[in-house]
């Protein structure tokens, strides 16, 4: 259960403002400066803490007893705290990101999702997804799973191949927005990995645009998908690609985004019970306007 965070006192997040607007603006040592000033105010604010260390952070200070106090102030993790740690060497690096910072991420962005994600970060993963499954298997409707259904743009680029259209999201925000749609059979909120161990149903097709970019260690999500397709099922996916060709597996980037090597992502689809169909370079959105190297996957139950 999410424990409701205390109600921050409006005076701290004013100077909090201010201190953002400061990080902003590329001050970092200023914007540190008065983040301290509202954690004088309230110093129990999560929020506070967390840009504290982000303002330190930029300043090239020692960020981590900062992020460590906003974490023991929300255990859940709604800010990422510990993926902060992660990245700046003072933790390990998680498998996956914490529910919760998902959940929270993805609820505040639900009513500008799709014009934040398509429009400002050209967004194509669904499309890309589509065509890559056409090669697959180019005729015939089919029962499609949606993991991390999100607003529903998979849905709607498979709307006219589905048989029967489920979804699963983390996050309710985004769910509610799904339903708008009307084209999903069945819709629940719920971490894919937990909601896949009791799912009723068989598919034909499972879908996972922009899902593995929040997990480093893809071998639950593999098991868990494997055990709902139908033999013979496909798998696809969309991923953001390692830098390097070292192929050393998965690593956690500073946007809080996971990358994968095509060796780790081979290995841990036959060790899931896949075949590679397909794994083809290509970007999904950009960053800076610049797009982000990735993956389009098809992998094919046995």
């Amino acid at each position: 259960m999410t424990l409701p965070l205390p109600t921050p006192d409006p005076r701290a997040r004013r100077r909090l403002e201010i201190g953002l607007a400061l990080l902003e603006d590329g001050q970092p040592a200023e914007s540190a400066d008065a983040i301290r000033a509202a954690i004088e105010i309230d110093p129990g604010d999560v929020e506070i803490h967390y840009a504290l260390g982000q303002a330190l952070e930029a300043a090239g200070g020692d960020a981590a007893a900062a992020y460590r106090t906003a974490l023991a102030l929300d255990p859940e993790d709604r800010m990422g705290a510990a993926v902060r740690l992660a990245l700046i060497g003072a933790a390990p690096v998680p498998a996956q990101l914490p529910e919760a910072h998902i959940r929270t991420l993805f609820d505040q962005y639900a009513p500008r999702f799709d014009t934040a994600l398509v429009k400002a970060l050209r967004y194509r993963g669904p499309e890309l997804l589509r065509q890559a499954v056409d090669r697959a298997a180019p005729e015939g409707s089919l029962d499609i799973l949606d993991l991390g259904c999100g607003t529903g743009l998979a849905g709607i680029a498979f709307a006219d191949r589905r048989r029967r259209l489920d979804g699963i999201d983390l996050s309710p925000g985004m769910i509610l927005q799904a339903m708008a749609r009307k084209l999903y059979d069945r819709l629940e909120p719920g971490e894919i990995v937990a909601a896949l161990a009791e799912w009723p149903e068989r598919y034909d097709l499972a879908l996972a645009a922009d899902v593995a970019v929040y997990i480093g260690d893809l071998a639950p999500l593999f098991a868990a998908t494997r055990r709902v397709l139908r033999p013979g099922g496909l798998f696809a996916l969309t991923l953001e690609a390692q830098d390097g060709a070292d192929g050393t597996g998965w690593r956690l980037g500073d946007h809080h985004r996971y990358q994968h090597s095509a060796a780790y992502l081979r290995g841990a689809a036959a060790a899931a019970g896949f075949a590679v169909v397909s794994l083809d370079p290509d970007w999904t959105r950009t960053e800076n306007k610049m797009p982000l190297p990735g993956w389009v996957a098809v992998l094919r139950a046995a």
